[in-house]
């Protein structure tokens, strides 16, 4: 009996180390469905999203004299690369604006459509001759698909094909002083 005790466990063993060599081939890969921004099998690593690059685009409320004052500005994020500089950092063309209700919010210039770069359009008048769509106010209106995002309504698409909003800056305010720390996660479409 002794054998054949002996015997099964044998086969047992066996035919467990293939199943448990499959599931630990299947743990590298699961970890990363779970935690997607995390080297292979380092769970406790720190995150590689993207993070700002100076210079950091800051402003002051000198800056902004009157209401609807729109800036250009230009927002460096460094992504973590695989490859051999270990980092890639792109350049985020961006508008930061004086609401009239005394707010300052800052979007990227990169339509949610198809990834143009947008214009912001002060005079509804101007708006109506070149976007074929007339807003009550101050507007982003893109020159390639005739998108329109109302500004006062946190960007929402008032006119042409693009999906939603596009995306928007964190703002970290110190004072008068307005810094572009961060830029909402997403991709063009």
């Amino acid at each position: 009996m002794e054998d054949g005790v002996k015997r099964r466990t044998i086969l047992k063993t066996v035919a467990a180390v293939p199943l448990a060599l499959t599931f630990g081939l299947l743990a590298s890969p699961f970890l990363r469905f779970l935690r997607p921004t995390l080297k292979p099998l380092d769970v406790l690593g720190h995150s590689d999203q993207p993070i700002a690059e100076p210079p950091i685009p800051t402003f002051t409320d000198k800056d902004f004299p009157d209401e609807w004052t729109c800036i250009p500005f230009t927002f460096n994020q460094k992504y973590i690369e695989y490859n051999p500089e270990l980092a890639e950092v792109r350049t985020i063309p961006g508008f930061i604006v004086k609401l009239p209700n005394g707010d300052v919010v800052a979007y990227s210039r990169i339509c949610p459509h198809l990834g143009c770069v947008f214009n912001f359009v002060k005079d509804p008048e101007e708006c109506a001759k070149g976007y074929n769509f007339k807003p009550a106010g101050p507007v982003f209106a893109c020159p390639c698909h005739l998108s329109v995002y109302d500004i006062a309504q946190a960007g929402k698409v008032v006119s042409g094909p693009a999906p939603r909003p596009p995306r928007r800056f964190s703002l970290k305010q110190t004072g008068d002083t307005y810094q572009v720390i961060s830029l909402e996660a997403g991709s063009i479409a």
